[in-house]
């Protein structure tokens, strides 16, 4: 039974991944100018590496979700994802530590700007997370538990989606009412 759990768990874990770099290039590649404006308001590479780098991520990021949608050349679709999720990870720690929370992510959600936060900086380090059986956990495994893990990470990756959208929303102004 453990294994098995382990085993669902690691396709779980890239699916709900692989769906999100897929979905973030996507993104990222329709509105490449301003995703480009937004990696350079991270101020953390050389003017000159700005529009490089921000034409290169996307399909960066396509070819990683690919493999880890994909589970071939394991766990280097893995690997990958977890490297780029602490690069982005960092990326926004150190404008936190700045004071530097009023930039947008560049998540790839542009209609879902979303300012800096611990919390996304949280969120990255919990799909990386997800990962971790897909270092360790590389052999055959049944099909009815190969279902289950995509079963699983579709739901980790919807619940990825509606928290995205509840962390986007403006924040409630509290209203005093006063009653006579």
């Amino acid at each position: 039974m453990g294994q098995e759990l382990l085993a669902a768990g690691e396709v779980a874990g890239r699916v709900c991944a692989g769906l999100v770099f897929v979905l973030a290039a996507t993104q990222k590649a329709q509105h490449w100018r301003i995703f480009s404006a937004v990696l350079a308001n991270y101020r953390l590479l050389p003017r000159a590496l700005v529009t490089p780098a921000a034409a290169l991520l996307p399909p960066v990021e396509m070819l990683v979700g690919i493999l880890l949608l994909s589970a071939q050349i394991r766990p280097f679709g893995a690997l990958a994802a977890i490297a780029l999720l602490s690069l982005f990870a960092a990326a926004m720690a150190i404008n936190l530590k700045r004071g530097r929370s009023e930039i947008d992510c560049g998540c790839g959600h542009s209609f879902l700007k979303q300012n800096l936060s611990w919390l996304l900086v949280g969120r990255n380090a919990g799909l990386a997370a997800l990962l971790i059986p897909s270092l360790v956990f590389t052999r055959a495994m049944p099909a009815a538990v190969i279902l289950t893990g995509v079963a699983a990470g579709l739901g980790f990756f919807l619940l990825y989606l509606l928290l995205n959208v509840f962390s986007a929303l403006p924040p409630v102004k509290a209203h005093h009412h006063r009653f006579a």
